[in-house]
């Protein structure tokens, strides 16, 4: 008789998701502050697509992602937009 073994697994993934189209922001912002804001922004957004349905209250990945890294924000540009 063959003995049978069980086997379960169970893994974790980071994943890395760029969030785009965040903005505009006006000549008044200095690039630090557009910085700040975006790294929380991205943030919000990621939370809001896992997150807790605003219509219905329910969570929608059922507890299965979270945020477990810092914000990495690569590119904080500013152009002149002409008139």
């Amino acid at each position: 008789m063959s003995e049978r073994s069980d086997f379960t697994a169970s893994a974790r993934v980071r994943v890395t998701v760029e969030v785009l189209n965040l903005g505009p922001y006006g000549a008044e912002w200095k690039a630090g502050d557009i910085h700040d804001q975006v790294a929380r922004e991205a943030q919000q957004k990621v939370q809001n697509l896992f997150g807790t349905c605003c219509k219905c209250g329910k969570e929608r990945a059922h507890g299965q992602f979270r945020i477990v890294g810092e914000q990495e924000v690569e590119i904080v540009s500013q152009r002149k937009v002409k008139p």
